[in-house]
């Protein structure tokens, strides 16, 4: 019960009520006098008791002074009571009224750490009320201190009773969704929500309703007073049954930046930061959902795998941010080609797939050649990069779901295998694959094993092919080929294992070996004729040449044959000059300063330039076999080898003349004034024992001829050609 200070003035316009105080201390004056009064009536015959005589005690004034005198006993008991209790209720009164001042100023600014208790002195009814005070304060403190976290809260906290209408709502809705609290009160909350979440989110409020345990949260797009959308988390709980809120209270947080945040990881996860294309992920989780839809419905499908066949070109010429920029024209191209239900996606660095799912009475070999032709007649324009006009080759694959039940090779494995069928076969065009491929990807799987053992086993040994002097017929140094003496298939032909060896890495510890076999046997030649002088020359692929030990081996091979290192002359092609221009003539000048010679390999048919002539420590110059073929009918060859031959003696070089078959070829080179030759016209590769100084050149017969001695070999199925590039150590 609340008191008030002692006779306070009436506030004008108010009625005056009971005065607590005053009605007590009346109350205390009534039962104080009225007890002093029957204190003097019961006096007298008590006063008999006490031996007071009764004559005495009888009489009329006797009896007047005892009710005087206890009424005067009660009156200044009374007083001294009103001034002792009134003085602490005086003070109590005045402590409520600075609490309810702070409370009051609390309650108006949010900041109750002004707020202050009454002081408790006393263990009776004062103090009791004090306490109760108190505690009443305590409780008001901590109400507010709730309401305060929620009005504060940066999550937004709605009330809705049953039907969805917002009852209550806290001031954060202002600064997430931009509305004043007030204009949301009495709206219907599904209101705010997008219609593709509405049903969602109206479920999960009658979840709510119903008293049915509700989800973790439901996401939602709200809509923001600007007319925006924002995703937000909203969790629900039932307090319907609370009195003191009677609602569903709905706290949503603003989660726009995470989920912003989430779409740029799930863009970058599965799409090429560089195209903008599906990646593989992407391409996979369709390839898969396809794959499942064919096998429930039948629904034909084809993959077409895609190669660029330049893009390294393009980058040793015009840098990695030319070969961004055709990659980038490439893709846009290819999307035009397609239809909007198929997948264009970028795999690696320059392979590109894409999926085709035809509807059940579609042809989908019919339709991926179809797209494969449109693809390859769109990047036949030629594109332009910083000023300079290119063209982008392409190698297609293409592998049908049918055509991959009856082999049981994966799609996409299969594409890749089509693709490498078309870019052995002359690249810049498409291939299906045939079941008849997955035995050939089995058989080559197998040599890749089978090439592993080979070297620890001693499969592989070495044929030399003269190189011949032209002139005079003299054989002046051979070229040390490797073949590999498979024990099952026989002689493996390089074409087919070289490639695996530059795949795997196992070119360089099989260069190693090569190089120090072919010093120990030409080291053997020179101590069994020392005047003869005979070279020996070996290819070096560009993996070994780029090795960092490859001084260091062939330091060792030297210094363990014992060979004059000017009998060894190491083959390299132009591929060589532009991986690292000059990180390769620092190591040539190494190999130079051992004493090796260096022979240019193939020239006129890789990155031809003249200044490779002059930059670098060339001492030989091999004319390619592609200009030697028609030297004898064709003018223009005879030009080309002319003007090669030319240049060398220029620059001073060696020149050898590479594949001569025919005798009008010989005699052509001759003319020429080619210094040395090589080919099966003038000696056939052999094992070290048919070969050596001491053989000397015999001619053989033409090999075109159908009688000559190279029609066995020529018989043999030519090797499909595996690389572009031609790796070292290969024979011809």
């Amino acid at each position: 019960m609340r008191t008030t200070p002692p006779e306070p003035s009436p506030p004008a316009g108010h009625r005056s009520g009971v005065r607590l105080t005053r009605r007590v201390f009346w109350d205390l004056a009534i039962y104080m006098v009225g007890f002093g009064l029957v204190v003097g009536l019961v006096f007298p015959p008590f006063a008999t008791v006490l031996g007071v005589p009764d004559r005495y005690a009888g009489r009329p004034s006797f009896q007047v002074a005892c009710l005087v005198a206890g009424f005067l006993v009660s009156g200044l008991s009374y007083a001294l009571c009103r001034w002792v209790v009134g003085s602490r209720l005086a003070v109590l009164s005045s402590h409520l009224r600075s609490v309810a001042d702070s409370i009051g100023s609390a309650g108006r600014s949010g900041d109750w750490s002004g707020s202050t208790r009454i002081d408790v002195d006393s263990v009776d009814e004062l103090g009791e009320t004090a306490q109760a005070f108190n505690s009443l304060l305590d409780a008001l403190e901590d109400g507010e201190h709730f309401r305060s976290l929620v009005r504060n809260a940066s999550d937004v906290i709605t009330v809705v009773d049953a039907a969805g209408t917002i009852t209550y709502q806290t001031p954060s809705v202002g600064w997430v969704l931009g509305y004043p609290p007030a204009t949301l009160l009495g709206s219907d909350v599904r209101g705010l929500v997008h219609p593709e979440d509405a049903a969602s989110f109206a479920a999960h409020l009658r979840d709510a309703v119903d008293g049915r345990a509700p989800a973790a949260s439901v996401a939602a797009r709200l809509r923001h007073r600007n007319g925006s959308w924002r995703w937000t988390e909203t969790v629900l709980n039932d307090l319907l049954g609370d009195r003191a809120v009677a609602g569903i209270v709905l706290t949503t947080r603003d989660v726009s930046d995470r989920r912003e945040l989430e779409e740029k990881l799930r863009e970058q996860a599965y799409h090429d930061a560089l195209t903008g294309l599906p990646n593989r992920v992407m391409f996979m989780e369709r390839l898969r959902a396809a794959e499942e839809l064919e096998r429930a419905t039948g629904t034909p499908l084809a993959v077409l795998f895609l190669d660029l066949d330049n893009l390294k070109t393009i980058n040793d010429d015009l840098g990695h941010e030319g070969g961004d920029r055709l990659l980038q024209t490439v893709a846009a191209r290819m999307s035009g080609c397609l239809r909007a239900e198929d997948t264009l996606a970028r795999l690696s660095g320059d392979e590109f797939a894409v999926l085709l799912v035809g509807g059940p009475g579609d042809q989908a070999s019919i339709t991926a050649e179809g797209m494969a032709e449109r693809i390859l007649a769109s990047l036949r324009r030629p594109i332009t990069i910083a000023e300079r006009s290119c063209t982008a080759g392409l190698s297609i694959g293409i592998a049908t779901s049918a055509a991959c039940a009856a082999s049981g090779m994966p799609l996409l494995r299969a594409a890749d295998v089509a693709m490498y069928v078309a870019k052995t076969t002359g690249k810049g065009r498409y291939a299906v694959f045939q079941p008849s491929h997955h035995t050939a990807v089995v058989d080559r799987e197998r040599l890749r094993t089978d090439l592993h053992r080979a070297l620890g086993a001693g499969q592989f040994v070495l044929h030399y092919q003269p190189i011949v002097e032209l002139t005079g017929g003299q054989v002046t140094g051979f070229e040390a080929l490797v073949r590999w003496q498979h024990p099952e298939r026989g002689l493996v032909p390089p074409a087919e294992f070289i490639p695996l060896a530059e795949e795997t890495g196992l070119i360089v510890p099989i260069g190693r070996w090569i190089l120090h076999e072919v010093c120990r046997q030409a080291a053997a030649w020179q101590r069994s004729d020392p005047g003869s002088r005979t070279r020996v020359s070996v290819n070096v692929s560009v993996r070994q040449f780029q090795h960092p030990d490859l001084v260091g081996h062939l330091r060792s091979a030297l210094e363990e044959s014992g060979l004059d290192a000017g009998l060894l002359c190491l083959e390299i092609t132009e591929s060589l000059f532009v991986e690292d221009a000059a990180s390769t003539s620092a190591k040539l000048l190494e190999v130079k300063a051992l004493g090796v010679r260096l022979a240019l390999d193939d020239f006129g048919t890789g990155y031809s330039s003249l200044s490779y002539l002059r930059r670098f420590p060339i001492d030989v110059l091999k004319i390619d076999k592609a200009f030697v073929e028609g030297i004898a009918s064709s003018p223009q060859d005879r030009a080309v080898v002319g003007a090669i031959v030319a240049l060398g003696r220029t620059l001073e070089l060696t020149l050898v003349a590479e594949g001569i078959e025919t005798a009008g070829e010989l005699e052509a080179l001759r003319a020429l004034g080619v210094d040395h030759g090589q080919g099966y016209h003038l000696g056939r590769p052999a094992p070290a024992a048919g070969a050596g100084p001491h053989g000397g050149a015999r001619v053989v017969p033409e090999r075109r001829d159908p009688g000559s001695a190279g029609t066995v070999l020529r018989a043999q199925p030519r090797p499909r050609p595996v690389t572009e590039q031609r790796s070292g150590a290969a024979a011809r």
